[in-house]
């Protein structure tokens, strides 16, 4: 009996370390495929639009999803999964609370358990900046019963609000808004006067903070002939009976042979003629015959030449800009900035007989000296050595022609004018 019971207590034993050694592995091994919950999340702001999200790890996990909690609801919405322990979080609404939680998962034999709790919940609310006020707010120039305006950039500033003041509400009105620093205002009456005001704004993801409104600038607009200024015309004559069409009506026209023209280019393309009567033709140049270059000893207006320059958006890399007018054959020197130049000098000049002197924007190269003063290069082919230039008239009498091979001669004072005056780089604008 006594056996008996050593044996039973034995039994018992061996059936207590059998259920203490094995079923809790088993029970470890199963709960082994759920992974722990994550214990803590962080968030950090690190812009009006960008949170960075920090949180601590998991021992197993494969990875960790986060969500986004509605802020009435309290509903999840997945918003991604990662395998690091942090996530920036990006275009993010300044102003606009967000709450966040993480959980972890484990990935095991094509099968994903995920943590039984998420992490605790953390919210932040991202503040956007008000950009700085808008300064030096002023009138840069004036086109044909236009103005421009311009201003400084202000700091954080995604754009600008333009507004303008009605006489009849007595109010200003917003007018239009606009990233650049400038803006053009079209279509005002002759001889009246404008006020307009200005503020800046900053867009962070469709949430928008505004600058200080500026003070009023005035403006009185003019009357200025800026489409009467153009560039390099050709004299021609009809080579054969042909036929153009009248750009006003589109009707057809037939163009006897010797008919006196004014081209505005010179090809056998299509493009724009003018009859002796101003009526303006489309035809191919192909039946044109070119006697010369289409020229005029009369000056634009000063107010003409600002406006045409101005309106154009020339810009430089120099407080200087070179605007040379084949048609009028004038070299004129301009000082101040993108749509804010103002003529300081006009030189009467010799230009490139035939249109020898090139079209387009070129700028200042180089110097050396050539005719017995110094040669200013404005275009330079280093294959064949050779360009055009600013240079001294080199024959007596010839003040303001086309008659050149290209480079542009100008009077002793001139170009002694453009030496000292305009660095290399500047800005040279053939027309």
């Amino acid at each position: 009996m006594q056996r008996m019971k050593r044996y039973g207590k034995y039994g018992i034993f061996l059936l207590l370390l059998f259920l203490l050694t094995f079923v809790p592995s088993q029970s470890l091994q199963a709960a082994s495929k759920t992974p722990g919950n994550v214990k803590k999340l962080k968030a950090k702001v690190v812009s009006e639009s960008s949170v960075k999200l920090t949180w601590s790890k998991v021992s197993g996990a494969t990875g960790y999803r986060l969500y986004r909690i509605d802020q009435e609801t309290g509903a999840r919405k997945s918003v991604g999964t990662t395998k690091k322990t942090t996530h920036t979080l990006k275009k993010v609404k300044p102003g606009v609370k967000y709450t966040y939680q993480v959980y972890a998962y484990k990935t095991s034999k094509g099968k994903t358990t995920y943590s039984k709790s998420g992490s605790p919940k953390v919210s932040f609310k991202t503040k956007i900046s008000t950009p700085g006020a808008v300064k030096k707010f002023r009138v840069a120039s004036y086109g044909n019963k236009s103005v421009i305006l311009k201003w400084n950039k202000a700091s954080k500033a995604t754009g600008y609000v333009l507004y303008q003041y009605d006489s009849k509400k007595k109010t200003y009105k917003k007018v239009g808004t606009t990233k650049n620093t400038y803006v053009q205002i079209k279509k005002l009456k002759d001889g009246q006067t404008y006020r307009f005001k200005i503020k800046s704004y900053r867009n962070v993801n469709g949430v928008i903070s505004y600058g200080k409104l500026s003070g009023a600038v005035k403006a009185k607009a003019k009357a200025i002939n800026v489409s009467a200024v153009h560039g390099r015309y050709f004299n021609a004559t009809v080579k054969k009976n042909t036929t153009a069409t009248v750009v006003s009506t589109g009707k057809t026209i037939k163009l006897k042979k010797g008919t006196k023209v004014t081209s505005t280019s010179r090809g056998n393309h299509k493009f724009y003629v003018f009859l002796k009567n101003g009526t303006k033709v489309r035809m191919y140049g192909s039946a044109l015959k070119y006697t010369s270059l289409n020229t005029t000893t009369k000056s634009y207006s000063k107010a003409q030449k600002e406006a045409f320059v101005n309106t154009k958006g020339y810009d430089s890399d120099t407080n200087y800009l070179i605007w040379i007018n084949q048609y009028t054959l004038e070299t004129n020197v301009f000082k101040g900035s993108c749509r804010e130049w103002k003529l300081v000098r006009k030189m009467p000049c010799v230009v490139g007989k035939m249109g020898k002197t090139p079209l387009g924007e070129f700028r200042l190269l180089f110097k050396d000296h050539a005719y017995g003063g110094v040669r200013i290069y404005f275009t330079w082919n280093s294959i064949k050595q050779w360009g055009n230039a600013f240079h001294r008239r080199t024959i007596a009498g010839q003040n303001r022609v086309a008659a050149s091979d290209g480079c542009i001669r100008l009077s002793d004072a001139d170009l002694s004018f453009i030496a000292k005056n305009c660095p290399m780089g500047t800005k040279v604008v053939s027309y």
